[in-house]
């Protein structure tokens, strides 16, 4: 079995297909695109339990880039195969990877939306956390997945993102990051397998150890957790989501 997808993924993708067809107009031809897929996604059966499951948030006035979903894609096996080098086990992404969602606002909503006081760094994240677990009835944490959302907005220089336990939302220096736009990509991935680590249950180091729960992570792929981390990983809450 292929640790990027299961049989259940498989049928998930052919089910999304079937939609599609049935979708199509008659005299339509060629392969679906990324944003239908994503579109169809949210009427179609979810995706397996116990899977990691990933959402690009486009908002409305952000045209459609397939290096988005690509690179994010990119950004998650490199994490996938990065915590097998690591724990000797790793988690299972879905077919598609990530799931194109069409946002329901433009991009200055997520950045003003729910955005009072002086620090806006969770604005942009909060605001797309909260329309992914409401369109698609997810919690936080959630049972069924471990969740990771990108979207396209950002307020520069004061939007952030981060992870808390069951979610990783980031903002959209790190979708441009996994899009290949915004230097070398081993920051990307160093940042994704940070922030996965907390969705696993990890706090940050208290020091720059050598780990990537510190700063350590811009110095991906040199750097590696420490066995009271993989511990904490493989018997915490999502550890049976490893294989």
């Amino acid at each position: 079995m292929s640790i990027t997808t299961t049989s259940r993924g498989r049928r998930w993708a052919a089910a999304i297909a079937v939609l599609l067809i049935g979708l199509a107009p008659a005299a339509s031809a060629g392969p679906a695109s990324a944003a239908e897929v994503g579109e169809a996604a949210e009427v179609a059966e979810a995706p397996p339990s116990g899977t990691v499951r990933v959402f690009w948030l486009k908002p409305t006035d952000k045209p459609f880039d397939q290096r988005y979903p690509d690179g994010i894609a990119a950004v998650m096996r490199e994490a996938q195969r990065y915590y097998q080098q690591e724990l000797g086990k790793t988690f299972i992404l879905n077919d598609p990877v990530v799931e194109v969602v069409n946002g329901e606002h433009d991009e200055n909503w997520y950045i003003t939306n729910n955005c009072t006081g002086s620090d806006h760094y969770w604005c942009v994240v909060g605001n797309m956390h909260q329309e992914l677990m409401r369109r698609f009835g997810i919690s936080s944490p959630d049972s069924r997945w471990l969740n990771v959302g990108e979207i396209s907005a950002e307020e520069p220089n004061r939007s952030g993102g981060g992870a808390s336990l069951g979610w990783v939302t980031l903002s959209g220096h790190d979708a441009d990051g996994a899009a290949g736009i915004g230097g070398n990509m081993n920051r990307w991935y160093g940042g994704m397998v940070h922030e996965l680590g907390h969705a696993f249950g990890l706090p940050d180091s208290t020091s720059t150890d050598g780990t990537p729960m510190s700063a350590s992570f811009y110095s991906y792929p040199n750097t590696h957790f420490s066995q009271a981390q993989k511990n904490a990983i493989l018997n915490g809450r999502y550890g049976s989501f490893l294989h």
